[in-house]
């Protein structure tokens, strides 16, 4: 066998074989990424504020489509995505839709996302607090129960309730004194109902309920606001931080 005919089966045989043997399965953090990086991409500025799609298809080979498609890797990209608006200063307009597809011309470890935005209408005839599709024929799952969500946090570090902790997602937290709120303050310069915090468009709003003596982010006086991760909001005598967990 000449030189070149060798090279040419080495590279066809042997090369191909040390690709199959050794090429690694697709990881979620290798997801994660990718989703990352689509973010960054389909990101415009509208209105002054960014804004990201709310459709989100992740396609995959055969092998690990089969191996990751799960509603528990679902709800772990859901939340990076969620955490990834907040840490951008993004929004998003409809509800968050995520999507596996199996693609055969994609080898082991790759994959691929694309992105668009969903028409309010189409989600809202979706019957589900959050709407997680799973495209797999094999099996069927409940994917349209709702999830708690949890990707943000308030601790008090300054206050007569230092260090009391809340975390937090998609539904709506009181703040204030009485004993219903769901974060409670002894706080004696704050009111019974303080203020509140409202999940609109992917994002926390934090809105003063009509206070005594005010609700203040970062020395400024609110009467809503936008909460950015390391706000510092100032009930009465009381400091709390606003985190991504």
């Amino acid at each position: 066998m000449g030189f070149v005919k060798w090279e040419s089966f080495l590279e066809k045989h042997i090369e191909g074989f040390f690709n199959k043997k050794f090429s690694s399965e697709l990881e979620p953090p290798e997801i994660e990424k990718a989703l990352g990086h689509e973010l960054e991409r389909c990101r415009k500025r509208t209105r002054g504020e960014s804004q990201v799609p709310n459709a989100y298809e992740i396609s995959m080979g055969t092998e690990d489509y089969q191996r990751l498609s799960s509603k528990r890797l679902l709800d772990e990209l859901y939340l990076f995505i969620e955490k990834n608006l907040i840490l951008t200063d993004a929004f998003m307009d409809g509800r968050l839709q995520l999507t596996f597809r199996e693609d055969q011309t994609l080898s082991l470890g790759m994959c691929g996302v694309s992105s668009h935005y969903e028409e309010a209408a189409a989600v809202d005839a979706l019957e589900a607090q959050h709407t997680l599709v799973l495209n797999r024929s094999a099996f069927t799952l409940p994917l349209n129960l709702p999830t708690e969500y949890k990707m943000a946090s308030l601790t008090v570090i300054e206050g007569p309730d230092l260090d009391s902790y809340l975390e937090f997602g998609e539904k709506k937290i009181y703040i204030g004194r009485r004993d219903k709120n769901d974060f409670i303050l002894t706080d004696t310069k704050a009111s019974r109902l303080h203020a509140y915090v409202a999940f609109e468009r992917h994002r926390h709003i934090l809105y003063d309920a009509k206070s005594l003596n005010g609700t203040f982010v970062d020395d400024r006086r609110v009467t809503s606001v936008c909460l950015r991760a390391g706000d510092r909001i100032r009930i009465g005598s009381t400091v709390l931080l606003y985190e991504v967990i």
